[in-house]
């Protein structure tokens, strides 16, 4: 049986400002939200404890926040060797359990395919058009960047990058998810993502806090 409260929690830690409503984002957002319902009943059906079998709220929501990237940012055509490649979702730590590759499942981006990829190494990242660096790796995050720029320094690859470290925006880091609240938000530092040829929408920086490395 559904829990009334688990479905207010996932509701809760997305739920939009004004201005995000004011933007194409938030439908995006609100069609996620209401897979992310619809999941949280079926995981809960047989089951008495939601926290040890089923993914958690923070990690449906930022899913849902991955996959908004991929719609409201523009690749340049060089990141792609031909019109079939995928986007690729790259994943360093997981705390998504399966939720990720549940919400981009039969969803595209420009078009694409979106695959996801669990990353053990940096030297895996050939390929990736965008890394997210999970908190427990996050000691890892400077090796992570530095192959992402190294592989757009040698090749004109750009990989978006975005974390959940104190510091990722001042190691080099795009976009860092940040708790206000119960509340999941974001900080971007377009600068960063201008400077490997990454076009970000208006509307995204409008619904995030806009922030340059300290």
């Amino acid at each position: 049986m559904e829990s009334p409260a688990v479905q207010r929690e996932v509701i809760e830690a997305a739920r939009p400002s004004e201005e995000i409503r004011r933007t194409g984002l938030f439908n995006q957002m609100k069609n996620y939200l209401g897979r992310c319902v619809i999941a949280v009943g079926l995981l809960l059906a047989g089951t008495s404890t939601f926290t040890s079998q089923a993914p958690s709220v923070e990690g449906q929501v930022k899913a849902g926040f991955l996959y908004n990237f991929a719609q409201f940012i523009q690749w340049p055509n060089q990141a792609f060797a031909d019109r079939d490649m995928p986007f690729t979702m790259c994943v360093i730590g997981d705390p998504f359990e399966g939720v990720l590759e549940k919400t981009v499942e039969r969803e595209t981006a420009n078009g694409r395919r979106i695959t996801v990829r669990h990353l053990g190494s940096a030297d895996n990242l050939r390929g990736c058009h965008l890394l997210y660096v999970a908190k427990l790796e996050a000691k890892r995050g400077t090796e992570f960047l530095t192959a992402a720029n190294r592989i757009f320094a040698s090749e004109g690859l750009p990989i978006l990058t975005v974390g959940d470290s104190e510091d990722f925006i001042n190691i080099g880091g795009m976009i860092r998810f940040t708790e206000t609240g119960n509340r999941v938000r974001f900080e971007i530092n377009p600068d960063a993502a201008e400077r490997v040829s990454l076009r970000l929408s208006a509307n995204l920086l409008r619904v995030a806090e806009i922030v340059r490395p300290r």
